[in-house]
């Protein structure tokens, strides 16, 4: 069995997004096994499960703009609209939840409150239970706290201090 060559996935992964992957290239470098438990994590971070296509985006750009400085954001933006998700649903995600529907607001909030660890409110916590089966509800928490493993290892390395507040484009 061929062993993957992570600095081409990562030459690849750049090009393809226009993200800088320095801090993911320095985990390679100077933690190669780390880096490699790291790769055999990457699929969970886009495990949908029993959330349909549009759900698991609510809640992981939800989730990035609790976490994220932007550029994991963005990068989310783009997968998004490369896994099909309507350009005015993603615009109204990064608009706070203004635009969307009753349900996916709810989702929205939801993500937001769980991702920043806040008290979900009650009332939004029955919405959602009524709304979605103990399946989804679980994939909703590995969405959000996969989602969190990449912003929380750039900020643990110091490259949160080179981010900067940027406009995303759709």
């Amino acid at each position: 069995m061929n062993e993957p060559n992570y600095l081409q996935e990562l030459n690849e992964f750049e090009n393809r997004y226009q993200y800088d992957a320095t801090y993911l290239r320095e985990l390679l470098t100077l933690s190669p096994e780390g880096y490699a438990k790291f790769a055999a994590f990457r699929p969970l971070a886009y495990y949908q499960g029993a959330l349909d296509s549009e759900a698991f985006w609510i809640t992981k750009l939800a989730t990035m703009q609790v976490e994220d400085c932007g550029e994991c954001l963005q990068l989310n933006v783009r997968f998004a609209l490369e896994n099909g998700i309507a350009r005015e649903i993603i615009d109204a995600v990064l608009k706070g939840g203004d635009g969307l529907s009753e349900a996916q607001r709810d989702l929205y909030d939801f993500a937001v409150q769980v991702a920043s660890s806040q008290a979900i409110e009650p009332m939004l916590e029955e919405r959602m239970r009524s709304r979605m089966s103990r399946a989804a509800l679980l994939d909703l928490g590995l969405c959000i706290a996969s989602a969190k493993v990449f912003p929380t290892i750039k900020r643990a390395a110091g490259y949160a201090n080179s981010c900067r507040l940027i406009e995303i484009q759709l």
